[in-house]
């Protein structure tokens, strides 16, 4: 009975994850400097530390998923800029990735369908406001996480 109650559990975590707004996002202004999404202690969801100190170079930003691990734990983007996000999952996994004030928030700024792996997809972001976000795969927010910067 505890086995079904763990699988229970686990799926409604999954399911919770998974929901929410798909739509692409256009035009957010989300909050300005100050936003934390670290926590205060420079730490990502799953209790690793990150180094914020990534820097944007263009308005396109590259993420690749593998091994169920995003590439970098600090991605970047120009601040008040519309920007896209080249995703590729090489995981015979599904995996996507959601842009949020912090890992707590219920809301995504922006979020990508969920990619069924191996696959690559585009999202178009509207303008984020300097400061400091989250960003996680939503099927696998513990694993899969770390610190979205936009200056």
């Amino acid at each position: 009975m505890r086995k079904l109650w763990t699988i229970a559990l686990v799926g409604a975590l999954v399911l919770a994850g998974c929901g929410g707004d798909s739509e692409v996002a256009d035009d957010i202004l989300a909050p300005g400097p100050g936003a934390n999404t670290t926590h205060g202690h420079g730490h990502d969801h799953a209790g690793q530390p990150v180094d914020a100190t990534c820097e944007p170079s263009g308005t396109t930003v590259a993420v690749v998923a593998s091994g169920t691990a995003f590439n970098s734990r600090c991605l970047a983007a120009p601040a008040n800029q519309a920007f896209t996000i080249n995703f590729d999952n090489r995981d015979n996994l599904p995996h996507n990735i959601a842009i949020l004030e912090s890992h707590s928030a219920a809301t995504a700024l922006a979020r990508l369908e969920v990619v069924p792996g191996p696959g690559t997809q585009t999202l178009n972001v509207g303008p984020l406001r300097p400061g400091q976000y989250a960003f996680h795969c939503d099927v696998h927010p513990q694993l899969m996480s770390g610190v979205f910067v936009v200056k």
